[in-house]
């Protein structure tokens, strides 16, 4: 329950205070949390390299010690995080069924689509 005190500050029942919107006053009332939930960090080596295709594996490794490499220079720092977040994402890409047969149809050339140069070519206005 909450009191008013004589000076117009809330208090609860054991005299305590709490916050009041227009008071800088600190909140005096005991306050729980739920745990916070765990999640991986996605830029981890260890994740990406635990979750990738063993396909996958090699370049991923190649690529990440060159970047390691590279960030022993605070220039090149930049680099390797750039590195972990494309591997993060092929992670996540690489788990998507099709997802190499897509690859495949796009580097050949055989799939449905057709070249950007193509596109603009046809929706372009005749001048």
């Amino acid at each position: 329950m909450t009191r008013i005190e004589a000076g117009g500050r809330p208090t609860d029942s054991a005299g305590r205070g709490r916050w009041h919107p227009y008071s800088a006053e600190p909140y005096y009332d005991a306050m729980s949390a739920q745990p916070a939930e765990h999640h991986e960090d996605p830029l981890d080596p260890q994740r990406i390299l635990r979750e990738l295709p063993d396909r996958e594996r090699t370049n991923f490794l190649t690529a990440y010690r060159e970047a390691l490499d590279a960030a022993r220079d605070p220039a090149g720092w930049g680099q390797l995080r750039r590195v972990l977040r494309l591997w993060s994402g092929m992670v996540i890409a690489t788990s998507r069924p099709g997802f190499y047969e897509a690859q495949e149809a796009a580097l050949t050339g055989t799939g449905g689509g057709m070249l950007l140069e193509d596109y603009i070519r046809l929706r372009r206005p005749p001048a």
